[in-house]
């Protein structure tokens, strides 16, 4: 069986990886616009340090089996009728089973100003390279628009790499809204100050000041103005479905696949953000684990399904571990809180069951916290 793999993250190197162990008689191509082995997208961020280098991401260990190739080609267009690959080096593949696994764009915002120079949005490691270029000569007042996973961690990797304070835009009322509970997120916010990082919300963005070309402050709704000679926008991501669709697939927000992750061609699939199944897109690194995982079992004769897992988010912020668990958002539930300065843990629970629970500065409880999800529970 020939496969090819379009895209080259951790869904990618997570399949192929998988596929390989399973499957002896298959020979697996896999095509990314970037020429260097699989690495850790979620930590790019890393590379704002000068010295720093894509090569310390790689995942580990790295592919070297006779049945695989990657190739640094964009792929133009598919011809799924005839199982077809066009590539931007005017070569043409062949393939049994093809897999999508081209992720996600940054999303950018669409405002009057958005393209002047000195606003980045960041996704792949040469978007990070020309932030650090930028900061060399524009660190004196950067702002980051987008107060989530992303936003967070740029924010502090800016302060801590360029040595100066950083402010962040949250259109939502508090940070990290989508893992966070409120009083958690105030906790966060107040140690997130003490490092160098100053945080605004909710205010919601309406355009961008420019003065020669560059960006010279950041205007909200209400009239009030941040300055700012580098804006980082960290708004979400956007599924790359670009490809599918010119080949005729359905897709929504992200390519619609079922439960064994096949799309409407019966010999295509799709795995990682560029996916929508039944859940939502993933955009999490377990998720994109989960489906490469499933697929490989799949395609080599198992009865897997893709069913989404448990929400978790599990980051570090300038060092400090921010971990959410399950539904932190029932209202219903009874928050039970552990606090002082240096860490904070919330447990929720409804009709004596875990529910969710949040870490911050502290990992200690969180296998216990994930054990005891959904069941009887009873904090001592």
């Amino acid at each position: 069986m020939k496969i090819i793999v379009v895209g080259n993250g951790i869904a990618s190197y997570t399949f192929v990886t998988s596929i390989l162990k399973l499957m002896e008689d298959c020979r697996i191509e896999v095509f990314s616009q970037e020429a260097f082995s699989p690495y850790y997208r979620a930590r790019i961020l890393s590379l704002l340090e000068d010295g720093a280098s894509v090569e310390d991401l790689a995942i580990k260990p790295g592919i070297n089996d006779r049945r695989y190739s990657l190739q640094a080609v964009h792929v133009d267009n598919i011809d799924p009728e005839n199982k077809l690959v066009y590539t931007s080096d005017g070569k043409t593949h062949e393939y049994d089973v093809l897999v999508l696994a081209n992720g996600a764009e940054a999303n950018r915002l669409p405002l009057p100003g958005g393209r002047a120079d000195g606003i980045f949005a960041l996704r792949t490691y040469d978007d990070v390279y020309t932030l650090r270029a930028w900061l060399k000569n524009h660190k004196e007042k950067p702002v980051v628009i987008g107060g989530g996973l992303l936003g967070l961690e740029a924010a502090c990797e800016i302060a801590r790499c360029v040595n100066t304070s950083v402010t962040v835009m949250e259109s939502f009322a508090w940070l990290l809204p989508r893992q966070l509970d409120r009083d958690s997120a105030l906790y966060l916010q107040h140690r997130l100050e003490n490092m160098g990082v100053n945080v605004l919300c909710p205010v919601k963005t309406s355009n961008f000041l420019t003065q020669n070309g560059c960006v010279s402050a950041v205007k909200c709704d209400d009239g009030f103005t941040v300055p700012a000679d580098t804006v980082v926008e960290s708004v979400g991501i956007r599924p790359d479905i670009f490809l599918a669709l010119d080949a005729g697939l359905r897709c929504d927000r992200g390519v619609l696949v079922d439960e064994h992750l096949r799309t409407s061609h019966e010999d295509i699939y799709a795995i990682g953000d560029v996916a929508q199944s039944v859940s939502g897109i993933p955009g999490q690194l377990s998720a994109a684990m989960d489906m490469g995982r499933t697929l490989a079992s799949v395609l080599s004769g198992g009865q897997a399904e893709y069913k989404a897992g448990t929400p978790s988010s599990m980051l570090k912020v300038s060092g400090l571990d921010v971990i959410s668990l399950g539904n932190v958002f029932d209202r219903d539930a009874e928050a039970v809180v552990r606090q002082d300065e240096t860490k904070r843990e919330a447990w929720f629970v409804k009709d004596s069951v875990l529910t969710g629970a949040v870490f911050i500065g502290t990992r200690e409880n969180y296998a216990k916290a994930r054990s005891m999800l959904g069941k009887s529970f009873s904090l001592q």
